[in-house]
């Protein structure tokens, strides 16, 4: 390569560049097995998006919609109504950490949950935290609190949620969220993906307010309405959930290993 900002190939450079190869046989042979494994690769990502097509369906039609009390597609074995409820109603609103500076993140013997950990996961990630110093004047999380992000540069993004699962000591919540405790007894995975449903995102995008920055309100968002099933017909909705989920799991690590494999062997094939 020749240039200092911008680099090309000379026609010469390539006509001097020596090869190896092996006979005809064998290139067909390395062929056929790069063949396979890009058709394999092909099908498992087919798949995995039809995985994801399906979990973002259901999350439409196994929540009631548009002002019905009942969604399209239900679990057997359940009837009647969900019930109605103001989120306002179930639990009271806390706030994420304050009084620090820049100085108190990245160390210390506590930790607090980040704001991509609440705006990425249906249920947060307890691995991805950071360090921060002891405060016993923040308010802890908990198990089973909601979280709320509560700014986004579209309004499409605004007010994340993300359900906390641990019993772990000392963990706080970022300055950028609030989260939620619950003061009745709910499936909390059925939660976690209820306030990631299409009917609980449209009311909560409406919120969003700014130009170039999008923010909600805690208070407006604590007087979204909700629909709940009884506490088994949550459980039922939480465990196609779930299977879901874990089937998306296990389809990217199988992703991931086919294409590690491919990279090896483009490396190890070739002079």
């Amino acid at each position: 390569m020749q240039g200092t900002k911008v680099f090309s190939l000379s026609r010469n450079n390539i006509s001097n560049t020596l090869i190896s190869y092996p006979n005809l046989a064998e290139q067909t042979a390395i062929a056929t097995t790069f063949q396979n494994l890009d058709r394999t690769i092909t099908t498992k990502k087919e798949q995995h998006e039809k995985t994801k097509n399906i979990k973002k369906a259901l999350l439409t039609k196994m929540f009631p919609q548009n002002g019905a009390k009942v969604p399209e597609v239900r679990c057997a074995g359940f009837s009647g109504e969900w019930n109605e409820e103001r989120f306002v109603d179930l639990g009271k609103s806390f706030t994420g950490l304050s009084g620090k500076t820049k100085e108190d993140f990245g160390h210390g013997e506590a930790e607090y949950i980040t704001y991509m950990n609440v705006f990425s996961n249906y249920i947060s990630n307890i691995y991805a935290t950071d360090k921060t110093p002891l405060d016993k004047k923040q308010f802890q999380v908990k198990y089973g609190d909601v979280l709320f992000t509560t700014s986004s540069e579209i309004p499409e993004e605004v007010g994340m949620s993300s359900v906390w699962l641990s019993n772990k000591e000392n963990v706080y919540l970022n300055s950028f969220c609030f989260g939620v405790r619950l003061g009745i007894e709910v499936d909390y995975i059925f939660i976690s993906y209820l306030l990631r449903s299409d009917f609980i995102r449209k009311q909560i995008v409406l919120l969003a307010q700014g130009a170039t920055r999008f923010n909600i309100s805690k208070i407006k968002v604590m007087d979204i309405t909700i629909l709940l099933p009884t506490l088994e017909e949550q459980t039922s909705i939480a465990t196609i959930f779930q299977n879901i989920y874990n089937l998306l799991q296990s389809q990217t690590a199988e992703l991931y290993k086919l294409e590690n494999i491919k990279k090896a062997l483009l490396a190890k094939m070739f002079v």
